[in-house]
């Protein structure tokens, strides 16, 4: 009897360590089993989130509306004229009624900018980025100067300082300083100097009329003479700034100006 009850309370012992490790095997591969489930359940909601992410990411880079979208700059004027800073150090003056609009990539990859009203630069010097304005019409293309741009009435551009590139319809026009260049509303193009603008005329064997046209268009003024005078020769090189000019080719014949407003003047004897 002792020997059967000491073999049963063996074996329900040894039952016992049994029952302990199986469930301890069993609730070990409970866990794994669980862990790779929640695996799959991370994998799957990668996969679904991650084109998700690329979507989103494109849609803030290509929508203008996004916070991380480079925000376009726009300068305008209502009654008074007002003066502005813009990123590259580029200093505008913008007249009453006037808009600069900057390109999106305006300082990094171009200073491109587009314009219309009347407005006077003064742009900073980047001789690896030109400053170019596109005026609806015509360009403007500058590496570092000073110069006024108007559309009020005619597409004008006065240079004061520096150079300039202007590009209408094709056509290339370089202006110095204190030049203008203008197109009217019919697109006829035209460039002149300031009146006090010393140039070098060649009046060798040349006709008076000739003479003064060629001043007219130079200077941008209309001259009057006595019509008795027009086939008259006039032979030299002459230098000087227009009232210099057309003194020096009046003085033979005694022709001295009666008038000088604005841009007319008149010669009388």
């Amino acid at each position: 009897m002792d020997f059967e009850n000491q073999w049963k309370s063996v074996k329900n012992e040894n039952r016992t360590m049994q029952d302990a490790s199986d469930q301890r095997i069993w609730n070990g591969l409970e866990r794994k089993i669980h862990t790779r489930k929640n695996s799959r359940k991370i994998f799957a909601i990668a996969a679904v989130l991650l084109p998700l992410f690329v979507v989103i990411g494109l849609f803030f880079v290509g929508n203008e509306n996004s916070p991380f979208a480079q925000k376009i700059m726009v300068f305008q004027t209502s009654s008074e004229k007002k003066m502005f800073s813009l990123p590259d150090g580029t200093k505008i003056t913008l007249e009453p009624q006037s808009e600069l609009t900057l390109a999106k990539d305006f300082g990094s990859k171009t200073r491109n900018v587009s314009f219309t009203g009347k407005a006077f630069f003064s742009v900073a010097k980047n001789k690896n980025l030109p400053f170019i304005v596109d005026a609806k019409g015509f360009k403007v293309q500058v590496l570092g100067t000073q110069f006024t741009l108007d559309q009020k009435e005619n597409n004008k551009v006065y240079l004061k300082e520096g150079k300039v590139k202007v590009d209408y319809k094709g056509h290339i026009t370089y202006l110095l300083p204190r030049e203008t260049w203008l197109a009217d509303k019919n697109g006829v193009e035209k460039h002149f100097y300031d009146l006090d603008v010393e140039k070098d005329f060649d009046f060798n064997d040349v006709r008076f009329n000739e003479a003064i046209s060629k001043l007219e268009k130079t200077y941008n003024i209309t001259i009057d003479y006595p019509q008795e005078f027009k086939n008259n020769i006039i032979d030299g090189d002459i230098s000087g700034n227009l009232g210099k000019v057309l003194q020096t080719i009046s003085f033979p014949f005694n022709l001295k100006t009666e008038k000088n407003s604005g841009n007319h003047i008149v010669l009388k004897k």
